[in-house]
């Protein structure tokens, strides 16, 4: 990409670089090609687990240092987990980078924990898991619907794992499965925003390039994308109202179909003025918050509706109503207002996003993990190109009767 440097290390890590003088501050992101897909049942959450012990000590600071040295120099930090890749961040005055980058190299290479810190962050996973299950909106997404979406393919399992596996895996374990994946040539570094960087490619040769390259365990190979009609409930005594979801497994970033499906998502459920929240919110009221969108994971994707809180009387006619909406996309086109304006509203949200130096380096480290075949700073271009027919098209390609739809609902008396 123009504008964009490219440096891979002889160990085989990857550094890229997008200098961005109008700002103060630079965003720096480290991501690791490990994920919940990459879990055997034993450290099912070990990912996300390990994720929340990066900042704690290692051999060269505590976990108190660790947090002044960064915040008292004012840098950010942040870390989160997904299906397929873990990542740090820290957002840092341009004059104190490289702070932040001995801090990640630290992290990155600290395999041993701890045991009072372990038992500790053990509780907080244990709390946090929990919590999630305790939250019907959240749980009913990504708990209930996606791992039935994804039953019997490494996408089923869960980014937080259970009480069960993070309630009695081993500190030996974690460490193990950390030591396996956290290696160089399974490491992409990102940093956009103001820095000098002949600085931070010293900072990064020197200190991850010491790092010896490491022989990554096989992942396993991309999950089918066949569906098939699936009606699932799951009923809750502690829940009033009903929590639907309904979508479909479809292609990701090397879909031909990619922008369009962006794109359909939006005419759905981008803003009030949204086919979803018309339809269901407020010709009905039905729903207390009602969405859609598209998520590519690699060569995977995830194309999903959902309706959240809505009395259970409601329930066919929530499931009739957006079938309904997917029947009109694929047999009629767009009027012409909805398609400009939609495209209108799609892109300065973009925009807006991409305006923070964060969110691009996540872009630029997305791009890299999962090979993207197109330039994310582009999306103008791409959605502005697409045609009515095409959403119609891929409307008719994806949004079929073979979906699965999900009901966490409260227990019948």
């Amino acid at each position: 990409m123009k504008g964009v440097n490219r440096l891979q290390l002889d160990n085989g890590l990857t550094l890229l670089t997008e200098k961005r003088p109008d700002t103060k501050k630079a965003a720096l992101i480290a991501g690791v090609k490990v994920g919940s897909v990459d879990e055997y049942p034993k450290v099912n959450g070990g990912s996300h687990f390990n994720e929340h012990l990066l900042f704690k000590t290692n051999r060269h600071r505590t976990a108190r240092e660790i947090a002044e040295d960064l915040e008292y120099s004012g840098t950010i930090i942040n870390a989160y987990t997904t299906w397929k890749y873990t990542a740090f961040t820290a957002k840092a005055p341009h004059n104190h980078l490289g702070t932040a980058v001995e801090v990640l190299y630290q992290a990155a290479t600290n395999y041993s924990y701890k045991k009072e810190e372990f038992d500790t962050e053990r509780q907080v996973i244990l709390t946090e898991i929990r919590n999630f299950i305790n939250s019907p909106e959240r749980y009913s997404m990504t708990g209930l619907f996606i791992p039935k979406l994804f039953t019997g393919t490494p996408l089923e399992k869960k980014i937080e794992g259970t009480v069960d596996s993070m309630g009695s895996v081993a500190k030996e374990d974690l460490e193990g499965f950390k030591e396996k994946y956290y290696a160089p040539n399974n490491m992409v570094i990102a940093a956009v925003g103001k820095f000098d960087e002949k600085e931070l490619v010293k900072d990064v040769t020197d200190l991850f390039g010491s790092l010896e390259e490491k022989k990554i365990p096989k992942r396993s190979e991309t999950s089918s994308l066949l569906n098939r009609r699936r009606e699932i409930s799951e009923d809750r005594k502690d829940i009033s109202q009903v929590y639907m979801c309904l979508g479909y497994k479809v292609p990701g970033y090397s879909c031909k179909d990619v922008h369009s499906l962006e794109l359909i998502s939006a005419i759905l459920s981008e803003g009030l003025s949204s086919r979803m929240y018309r339809e269901l919110r407020d010709k009905r009221g039905i729903g207390y918050s009602v969405g859609s969108f598209y998520y590519p994971v690699g060569e995977e994707g995830m194309f999903i509706t959902h309706v959240d809180g809505f009395d259970p009387k409601k329930t066919e006619e929530a499931k009739e109503v957006i079938l309904e909406i997917f029947k009109d996309l694929k047999e009629n086109d767009v009027p012409d207002r909805e398609f400009k304006g939609i495209k209108t509203l799609m892109i300065s949200r973009y925009d807006d996003q991409i305006e923070h130096i964060t969110e691009r380096a996540m872009a630029l480290l997305e791009t890299e993990i999962y090979g993207i075949p197109y330039d994310y700073r582009k999306k103008e271009e791409y959605i502005k190109k697409i045609t009515k027919k095409e959403v119609m098209e891929a409307a008719g390609e994806y949004l079929t009767d073979e979906y699965a739809l999900t009901l966490l609902e409260p227990e019948k008396h």
